[in-house]
């Protein structure tokens, strides 16, 4: 490492000494002092034992190379040390789509699915849970990822912690190899933000490493020469499989070549897969899992298709962790407190990312207030860093408001060119500057932005890009709102309904459509106290209730009530009308579960309400129980060779939906104390118990716990614990002998596949094909279930909605004894027995098992993400003698 401002420290050579490190011929080592602000002014100093390489730039020989390679790690190792202590570990999920490295995108079929289910069901040691393949992979470190997938993608939210997740990364594996381990990968860390129409990613590669430099916290660079020497080496280490490239911000790329970087990203790992037998390249690339899925949208095929890994929020205890180890033991408690308060639940929700929890630890540090929302936390942070920095260094500060102004208007041009990565040259920068009428040293003013971690200068100096995009998001919504503020002044227009700020709004906010200003907007809407801007905000999405709600959202719940109804309305709407795409509904469907979802009964008296006005007509439900008349129905016969009988069945009725998340969460506060056993059967309370079970399965996992998708994870033991403990709380609602529990098989086909005239139908909806319109199922390119209900073309006769696809349902009846005794529940089931139904198909399913006459099996603690139910009130049936316990 060079020192360009004074001499280097005083080098050790203990290659020869006994006793000592021997590093080789080639290299030294130096002590080096690293300077790690814990908070505030709290500064914690580190003497570094820092490898230098003394060798030739471009080695040839293996020694000398080794040498150069153990130099490289130390650098690593030194650039990266900090995020031994400050990295949060965050929990990590790869969903079981990709097979093994190099093969590309594999999405498992039905008939495999179903196989694995046979062969489990013969074996007599078969697992509790789904079959590996089909399980969900969770882990915390990505060097298990590695080694099990080659190449991932790792996506998260804003501030989520992907850039870190690669940093600490690359210090695991660069301690690694330098503790022996010559076999560790060596890792090379690459920002695409920088990658320019003209380059290849060989050439990035090679000038990020080229340009590496390491920041002390006095500001000075100091140039890694290890770095620059290894771009001699890049192709025979390609070449060997020796490197694990850590490719961070697919979303950093200009817009205009977003998919082109995905494919060469793809080409450049096909290209170089290491050796045969031997040795394989690995990579972990980062994205906003936002971004990737919109690139997903617009393609039926994978540009990229590798491991995805999505990051999950920081669970309760790591938040803790960090908070009480940022603002000690009074304080932290403090702010936790503050969190726990229904008024911050937007802030508790954003203090799941690393980023925006270190944020809210700063602030509330200082202020010991909380900011109302994501807008105004960045707003307070920013302020507190400058506020630093002046009283660092006084001496020649400039003022915050010429700063922002600048800053601002770097970021809007960043963000408005879409030719334009999020990594520019000093000299762009520089003009900026001038346009914004910054009267100081412009280099200065980057210098004094780079102090306060607001800017990075990269390379040789020569580029600069915000230290976070999420800042660069923020500075951004600092020029729209001044550009916004002075669009009302104009001839004396109204902000609301204004002909000026309309037109210009329509640049940023755009109903349908991506403008690559999205972030900008959630921060700009929630920037002031005056609620004038976020109002227009809103107003502007009319037509787009997902965008609406997220801006409500992002707001902190100051505008007035009026106005989320109207989102809500036109919500309803939408999710109602069968003649617009899926892909509308489904957004309206999710908009819904921001705000609150009225079709879905939550609270007590919401589902009095709902048994109140239940309707006995088949076909018009009046909310949310649909009718099913009693009747003589056949039952089974789906499939050639399959028996086929003729049951009699009274009248019942069948939830609209399937249970939802917001529905199930009541039942998850009283329904796993010690004090809930009677609501669940024998057995069901021995595994529970025995499982310390406390939720369900992926309960906290934000892919599935959006309040109105489908409940997923419930064992067929919570399952009917669910329905007693809400039959216990409704029983004065509901006719003498009734009750709420699952529907048996035959009731289930009979709501799912009968008409007004008694005709079976072998789709809820009649015979036409199934399409993503109809049914929610593999073709939709959904990565968790739907919001439920976003099909009405796809209901059945009697009303019911995703009575196929979205999530296999639990039946009460036996499988085995189905069709003769599929009227008969089954009271209780142990936990080996292989006897219990679920019905419908999912979002998972091929079209071959999403149809009325779909039909699994497996025991009453199968878990999976893609298998939830429903419930029915109906009147208490025979139970079959064997099962029955009661």
């Amino acid at each position: 490492m060079r020192e360009p401002e004074r001499p280097p420290p005083a080098s050790i050579d203990q290659s020869q000494q006994a006793g000592g490190i021997n590093l080789g011929a080639f290299n030294q080592i130096a002590q080096v002092r690293i300077g790690d602000v814990i908070t505030g002014d709290k500064v914690t100093i580190q003497i570094f034992p820092l490898v230098i390489y003394t060798g030739s730039p471009q080695p040839i020989d293996p020694t000398m190379q080794a040498a150069l390679l153990q130099a490289y790690r130390s650098e690593i190792a030194l650039r990266y040390a900090v995020w031994r202590r400050r990295y949060a570990t965050l929990p990590l999920v790869a969903q079981p789509v990709a097979v093994t490295p190099g093969m590309g995108s594999y999405y498992e079929r039905e008939e495999l699915f179903f196989r694995a289910w046979r062969q489990a069901h013969a074996a007599a040691d078969a697992p509790d849970e789904a079959p590996a393949a089909l399980t969900p992979h969770t882990f915390t470190d990505l060097r298990e990822g590695l080694e099990r997938y080659g190449h991932m993608l790792l996506l998260g939210p804003p501030g989520g912690g992907k850039t870190t997740a690669l940093w600490r990364l690359a210090l695991d594996l660069a301690e690694a190899g330098l503790t022996g381990d010559e076999a560790t990968p060596v890792p090379v860390f690459v920002r695409l933000g920088g990658l320019q129409s003209t380059q290849t990613l060989r050439d990035l590669l090679a000038a990020d490493l080229a340009g590496a430099a390491w920041v002390d916290g006095a500001g000075q660079r100091f140039p890694l020469d290890a770095h620059r020497d290894l771009v001699g080496l890049l192709d025979g280490l390609l070449a060997d499989g020796r490197l694990v490239l850590l490719w961070d911000g697919l979303n950093e790329v200009p817009r205009s070549r977003f998919l082109a970087s995905a494919q060469a990203l793809d080409d450049f790992r096909r290209s170089y897969p290491g050796r045969m037998g031997g040795r394989s390249t690995t990579s972990v690339t980062t994205c906003r899992a936002d971004d990737h899925a919109r690139l997903l949208e617009e393609r039926r095929d994978d540009p990229y298709p590798v491991q995805p890994v999505r990051i999950e929020g920081l669970d309760a205890a790591t938040m803790r962790q960090v908070i009480v180890g940022v603002l000690g033991a009074d304080q932290g408690a403090a702010l936790l407190t503050a969190l726990d308060e229904p008024a911050h639940a937007t802030l508790a929700s954003l203090a799941r990312t690393p980023l925006l929890l270190t944020m809210l630890c700063e602030v509330y540090q200082g202020a010991g207030t909380l900011p109302r929302n994501r807008g105004q936390l960045l707003q307070r942070f920013v302020a507190s860093r400058w506020a630093w920095e002046a009283q660092r260094h006084p001496e020649g500060w400039l003022a915050a408001e010429m700063q922002e102004r600048g800053l601002a208007q770097l970021a809007y041009a960043i963000t408005a060119t879409a030719g334009r990565g999020t990594s520019v040259s000093v000299a762009w920068a520089a003009e900026q500057l001038r346009i914004a009428k910054v009267r100081s040293d412009h280099a200065h003013l980057l210098r004094q932005a780079q102090a306060a971690d607001l800017l990075e200068i990269l390379g040789d100096g020569g580029q600069v890009r915000f230290s976070h995009q999420l800042v660069q998001e923020y500075f951004a919504a600092v020029a729209l709102r001044t550009k916004l503020h002075a669009a009302t002044r104009w001839g004396n227009l109204p902000v609301v309904g204004g002909g000026a700020q309309w037109v210009l709004l329509r640049q940023y906010a755009r109903p349908g459509g991506r403008t690559g200003w999205e972030e900008t907007l959630l921060l700009l809407a929630g920037l002031d106290d005056d609620v004038t801007v976020a109002r227009a905000l809103i107003q502007s999405f009319a037509s787009q209730p997902l965008q609406a709600a997220q801006l409500l959202l992002a707001d902190g719940g100051v505008i007035e009530p009026g106005l989320r109804e109207e989102v809500q309305t036109e919500a309803l709407r939408q999710l109602a009308d069968a003649t617009i795409g899926w892909q509308r509904r489904h957004a309206a469907g999710t908009a819904l579960g921001l705000l609150g979802d009225p079709r879905i009964p939550v609270t007590l008296a919401a589902w009095q309400a709902e048994l109140a006005q239940r309707s006995t007509t088949f076909g018009q439900p009046q909310g949310y129980w649909c009718f099913v008349p009693a009747g003589r129905y056949q039952i089974g016969g789906w499939d050639e060779g399959e028996s086929v009988v003729t049951l009699t069945l009274p009248a019942f009725w069948i939830a609209r939906y399937p249970i939802t998340v917001a529905q199930y969460a009541a039942f998850v506060a009283e329904g796993y104390g010690d004090a809930a056993q009677h609501w669940w059967t024998p057995e069901g309370w021995q595994w529970k118990q025995q499982q310390q079970r406390q939720q369900p399965w992926f309960w906290e996992d934000a892919r599935f716990n959006g309040p109105n998708q489908p409940v997923i994870g419930v064992s067929w033991y919570e399952a009917t614990a669910f329905c007693a403990w809400l039959t216990e709380r409704l029983a004065d609602m509901l006719p003498a002998g009734w009750t709420l529990r699952l529907p048996t098989e035959a009731e289930w086909e009979v709501a799912a596949a009968y008409d007004a005239q008694g005709q079976r139908r072998p789709y809820p909806w009649g015979k036409a094909s199934l399409t993503p319109e109809l049914a929610i199922y593999r073709e939709s390119g959904l990565d968790r279930p739907a919001p439920v209900g976003c099909c009405p073309a796809g209901a059945a006769a009697c009303g019911a909605l995703d009575m196929v696809g979205n999530v296999w349902e639990w039946a009460s009846s036996r499988y085995k004894a189905y069709p003769g005794e599929a009227a008969q529940e089954g009271k209780d089931f142990t936990a080996d027995n292989w006897d219990v139904p679920w019905r419908g198909g999912s979002w998972r399913d091929e079209r071959t098992n999403v149809r009325c006459g779909a039909r699994g099996w497996v025991r009453p603690v199968g878990t999976f993400i893609y298998l939830g139910f429903r419930v029915v009130a109906a009147p208490l049936v025979r139970t079959d003698v064997l099962n029955s316990v009661f």
